[in-house]
């Protein structure tokens, strides 16, 4: 695994951030870990689709979409 970690900020409407902030109180857990497993859930869910397209852009001779 990768070890290697980068800073990310973003803005984020106040109310969201809000209900996002209880919802991590309430999972007794911080915003980094949520928004850790988010991405990775949200990467695994999509990896596939993308190599579906990579296929498919093959198959036609075109170039694919991304190198994962």
């Amino acid at each position: 695994m990768n070890t290697d970690k980068k800073l990310i900020n973003f803005r984020v409407q106040e109310d969201l951030i809000e209900m996002f902030d209880e919802t991590c109180e309430f999972k007794n857990m911080n915003r980094t870990q949520i928004l850790i497993t988010l991405m990775k859930d949200f990467v695994e869910e999509t990896v596939p689709e993308i190599q579906r397209w990579n296929t498919l852009y093959q198959m036609t001779g075109r170039r694919p979409v991304n190198h994962v």
